[in-house]
């Protein structure tokens, strides 16, 4: 048990031992797909080791024979590029660099088991299930509709709430999704709307994502000092015509 949630970083010569939370996660992820109960995500703050987290998660799914592949999605290039430090930090020759959506799809329909693990971005991956790109990469990977395949998404909140998330979902119907989020979306902070008929909600993580797997949020950090506290300082506003609750400074004074 303790063995399993290591992570022995060799080019430094040192033992991770990760946190509690991060190991309810991991083992939430790897028990909802040995259930086969579907999508989720986490919940967990900044600065709480999400990297650690979703490497080990990923590897654990690379030695677990029932899973073809497994891919970690950002949504930004230069978070591709960290991730990947980190993952081969964590462990030397751990994934590769795809700096092409060619180079992705070959991945993809690689049976090589240094190919089980891909980190890539969502625009890649979009691109890869384009059925309108001219280099027919969708039907290049038909293939991948008879693969168990899991994903773990970082993040990219813009991305899964809009075309992107209907293209995976479109060519890989019922694979176990899984996202790490900072902050997710709630009805409070939500700004994608949906329509159905005459009726239009927002749309939340739950909406897409299905349930809560586990949750460490800033209120959990800052008790477990893992954290700094937040340092805020309050300004009583003066002149004839204060701003109201909620009004910027220069409403105020155009009235």
């Amino acid at each position: 048990m303790i063995s399993r949630y290591m992570v022995l970083v060799a080019s430094e010569q040192r033992l991770l031992m990760m946190r509690p939370y991060q190991i309810y996660a991991v083992k939430a992820i790897v028990d909802c797909i040995h259930q086969n109960c579907g999508n989720g995500y986490i919940w967990h703050t900044t600065g709480s080791g999400k990297t650690l987290t979703s490497f080990k998660a990923s590897t654990l799914l690379k030695d677990n024979p029932d899973i073809d592949k497994c891919l970690f999605v950002v949504d930004r290039k230069d978070l591709d590029r960290q991730t990947r430090e980190e993952f081969n930090r964590f462990q030397e020759g751990c994934v590769e660099e795809n700096t092409n959506t060619e180079t992705l799809v070959r991945r993809l329909l690689s049976d090589d088991y240094a190919d089980k693990v891909i980190v890539t971005t969502i625009q890649k991956l979009g691109l890869a299930l384009d059925g309108a790109n001219k280099r027919n990469y969708k039907e290049r990977l038909e293939p991948l509709r008879n693969q168990r395949m899991v994903f773990i998404f970082d993040e990219c909140h813009r991305s899964q709430f809009g075309d992107n998330h209907k293209s995976y979902q479109g060519i890989l119907p019922q694979r176990p999704a899984f996202w790490l989020y900072r902050y997710p979306i709630f009805e409070k902070n939500a700004s994608y709307q949906q329509i159905e008929g005459q009726q239009a909600s927002y749309r939340t993580t739950d909406d897409l994502f299905q349930r809560c797997l586990h949750q460490y949020t800033i209120t959990h950090a800052i008790e477990d000092r893992n954290v700094l506290r937040f340092h805020v300082d309050y300004f009583k506003p003066e002149g004839k015509n204060p701003p109201k609750p909620g009004e910027g400074r220069g409403q105020a004074q155009g009235h």
